[in-house]
């Protein structure tokens, strides 16, 4: 019986440590195309290649091949109006996370022209 008690007290130990570690590995923080749904960077920007539809529709920005030509600490600096294109900074100064805002950083950089 004492076996028996040892065993499903070890069986139980894996399964609950299995657990908590899928769960750790499973909370990567936020998604950075999410975080251009939610923070509304649709109204006026498109990413035509995943399927974004800006809701402005004249004079919306595709972002389709955002990744192409920035590094990720300019365009950090750009969503928080810090740097400028073109001698205009962005309309709206990024009002996240600064975990929200690499998620989206990171996301937008691997937008890029598809290799043919």
């Amino acid at each position: 019986m004492k076996n028996i008690l040892i065993y499903f007290g070890l069986v139980l130990a894996v399964v609950a440590l299995y657990g908590f570690a899928f769960t750790f590995a499973a909370d990567e923080g936020p998604d950075g195309k999410q975080v251009f749904i939610d923070k509304k960077c649709a109204m006026c920007h498109s990413v035509e290649s995943v399927g974004i539809e800006a809701t402005k529709k004249s004079g919306a920005i595709d972002l389709s091949k955002a990744g192409e030509d920035v590094e990720a600490d300019f365009m950090t600096k750009y969503l928080l109006k810090e740097e400028k294109i073109d001698d205009k900074a962005h309309k709206t100064k990024f009002n996240g996370t600064d975990e929200e805002l690499k998620a989206l950083v990171d996301w937008l950089l691997t937008l890029k022209a598809e290799e043919e």
